[in-house]
């Protein structure tokens, strides 16, 4: 019934267990083949500006644990293929690639501020230090060197918010410890709000920045399909 939300789970779990057979692969100084992957596709200002373009969509597919992986997709298979099903597969993946793409340039323009503004925890992960040694930086950069962002987590935040923005009234239904009962815009507002507390109260390596800019692209993809009568407005 969802093809594309299929797809894209098989492609990140197939991506997944590359990742894990490289991260037992020395490649030189024990510096492993998986992290020379994840600092080639995962999304670092070093390498991104000396012209690792692909990095903006090939980060969306890498995953740091199996629960991290689980939860993406989880979401994808569940969310995600009612998107599909009512915008069709192309819209999904210009949904989930764009806004992927928006969210991981919102996580480096706010890995810039952040950690100017008083007692804001680190958002990012290390980057390997084989690569921070190899590349010169400029200023900028600089601020930068260290992080690195992975995971689909900013294209899941799209999909979220482009369902919201074109059902906005309809009934989600979530299986937590008890089941919970809510209209779709209210969930996006809620997963914001955690976000931006967790950003600010929480010491965790999560790229809640990621998600929130992501989030953002898919809620006004989905006003503009709205726009164009991807939705009835009782919906």
């Amino acid at each position: 019934m969802a093809p594309a939300a299929t797809t894209l789970a098989v492609v990140c779990l197939v991506s997944f267990i590359i990742q894990q057979t490289a991260a037992r692969v020395e490649f030189v100084y024990g510096y492993t083949y998986g992290q020379a992957l994840m600092a080639t596709f995962g999304l670092n200002w070093p390498l991104l500006s000396h012209g690792f373009l692909w990095q903006l969509v090939t980060y969306l597919f890498l995953h740091n644990s199996w629960a991290h992986l689980g939860l993406n997709m989880l979401v994808v298979l569940l969310f995600g293929s009612g998107l599909e099903c009512e915008i069709g597969g192309k819209r999904f993946w210009r949904v989930f690639l764009t806004g992927g793409a928006v969210g991981g340039l919102g996580w480096l323009a706010m890995a810039v501020v952040l950690p100017h503004l008083p007692h804001v925890p680190p958002l990012t992960h290390g980057l390997p230090q084989a690569v921070r040694q190899w590349l010169e930086t400029g200023e900028a950069a600089r601020t930068l060197d260290n992080g690195l962002c992975i995971g689909a987590s900013g294209g899941v935040f799209a999909l979220i918010g482009a369902y919201a923005a074109l059902f906005p009234r309809r009934i989600v239904y979530l299986l937590l410890p008890f089941p919970v009962k809510l209209r779709a815009r209210t969930l996006v507002i809620v997963l914001v709000g955690l976000d931006l507390a967790a950003a600010v109260l929480i010491q965790s390596q999560v790229a809640y920045a990621d998600h929130i800019f992501g989030c953002l692209a898919g809620g006004l993809y989905g006003l503009r399909l709205r726009s164009l009568g991807y939705a009835d407005e009782d919906a």
